[in-house]
C-alpha cells in the first residue's frame, strides 16, 4: 500500500450502514446487561457510603438537643 492511499471501503447506498444486523443483535442483548450491573454497583457504593457516614460519624457523636 502506497502511504497516502486509503483502502477502499464497501460502497454503500444512501440510508444504509455498514453494520451487521445479527452483531447489532448481538450487542443489544448483552448492553443492557452491563448497563443495570454497573447501575446496581454505583447504588450499592452509594448506600455503603452512607451506612459508613452515619455509623462513623452521627452515631459516635450522639442525640444532639
Amino acid at each position: 500500500m502506497v502511504q497516502g492511499e486509503r483502502p477502499s471501503a464497501p460502497s454503500l447506498r444512501e440510508g444504509e450502514d455498514a453494520i451487521d444486523e445479527a452483531a447489532l443483535a448481538q450487542v443489544m442483548r448483552e448492553a443492557p446487561k452491563g448497563a443495570v450491573a454497573l447501575a446496581g454497583v454505583a447504588v450499592a457504593l452509594l448506600i455503603i457510603g452512607w451506612v459508613l457516614i452515619y455509623l462513623l460519624v452521627f452515631v459516635p457523636r450522639g442525640v444532639v438537643g
